[in-house]
């Protein structure tokens, strides 16, 4: 599979160079953020906070220019808060509402955080964005995440029966998407129309080629430190290759329409390769778009980030495509 520029974004990225506008800046953000982060050793409490400002690098990627509505949604233990982004304007007369993941690891991250990249994401899409708060490690441990991912799920279902529906999430929240198709597929419950995956970790086994490979041009994600990250994540001595933590592992026939995007810069790239692979030899309708020189979840810089705009052109015009494409409910 060969990296590309989605062709109805080449207007916008004329050259090489135009792609890269943006990204210095981008780089020293995600390096200074990672040393940071190496100094906090065990505080947790540090990393979340620091894990929030994640996307901080300018002040025009927090200024969303959105009202937020909190609400509660059916958690696995309990109520989760969950974020609720307005719909656009120009949002088609059969509402789509979308549930956005986020990343961090499975320890951190927040809706607060990743509303940057979640806001700009549903703008894209056209839909009314749900940004779920699901329980984190080490305090809730697999499956506790990713339950709260399904219980959402299984709400917007219930009450949204005729709408288009869609789900997306990035780096951990990557996972816990394509984890919770896995999981929707065995029960025969309602799969997303359309599903969108940024930077996904899809093997918790961590052997991925890229890992190593990418190591030196990664300026954010230490390989050496993921095995650490998934025991704090998977406690009970759970097989990784159970395909609720490496959807990698699970069936990947029958997939709803997927699109990937992931940068050639980060230790993950081969995570997307393989998963991408794997389910097109099922037959599966997922796409992969790769970014050269792009960092992990490189979207979440827009507007700073050229490519990161290209990139969220490329997801609303996948969401057009696959909903007329394909009308189910």
């Amino acid at each position: 599979m060969s990296s590309h520029v989605p062709p109805h974004a080449e207007a916008s990225l004329q050259n090489h160079d135009d792609a890269h506008v943006g990204l210095e800046q981008v780089i020293t953000h995600l390096e200074h953020f990672k040393a940071l982060t190496g100094r906090t050793g065990n505080d947790l409490g540090g990393k979340r906070t620091l894990m929030n400002a994640f996307f901080a690098a300018d002040a025009s990627i927090l200024d969303t220019g959105v009202s937020v509505q909190l609400t509660l949604l059916p958690g696995g233990d309990g109520e989760r808060v969950c974020e609720v982004l307005p719909a656009p304007d120009n949002a088609p007369a059969r509402p789509r509402r979308l549930l956005y993941v986020h990343g961090g690891s499975w320890f951190a991250g927040s809706p607060a955080g990743h509303r940057p990249l979640a806001c700009r994401l549903g703008r894209a899409a056209r839909a009314e964005t749900y940004t779920l708060d699901y329980r984190l490690a080490p305090e809730a441990a697999f499956p506790a995440g990713l339950e709260d991912v399904l219980a959402a799920w299984r709400w917007l279902c219930a009450e949204y029966p005729e709408d288009h529906l869609l789900l997306a999430g990035d780096s951990a929240g990557g996972n816990l998407s394509l984890a919770a198709l896995n999981v929707l597929k065995l029960t025969e419950e309602r799969l997303p129309n359309a599903v969108i995956a940024f930077s996904p970790a899809t093997d918790l086994s961590w052997g991925s080629a890229s890992l190593s490979r990418k190591a030196e041009v990664d300026p954010i994600l230490d390989p050496n430190l993921l095995p650490f990250v998934s025991m704090v994540y998977v406690q009970d001595g759970t097989d990784m290759s159970d395909p609720r933590i490496s959807p990698l592992e699970g069936s990947l026939s029958g997939l709803p329409p997927t699109l990937i995007q992931c940068g050639e810069a980060e230790v993950l790239l081969d995570d997307s390769r393989r998963y991408a692979s794997q389910a097109q030899d099922c037959g599966s309708p997922v796409t992969l778009s790769l970014w050269p020189d792009m960092p992990h979840v490189f979207v979440g810089f827009a507007p700073l980030l050229a490519a990161a705009n290209a990139a969220l052109e490329e997801a609303g015009q996948f969401v057009e495509t696959t909903l007329a494409e394909h009308v189910t409910v």
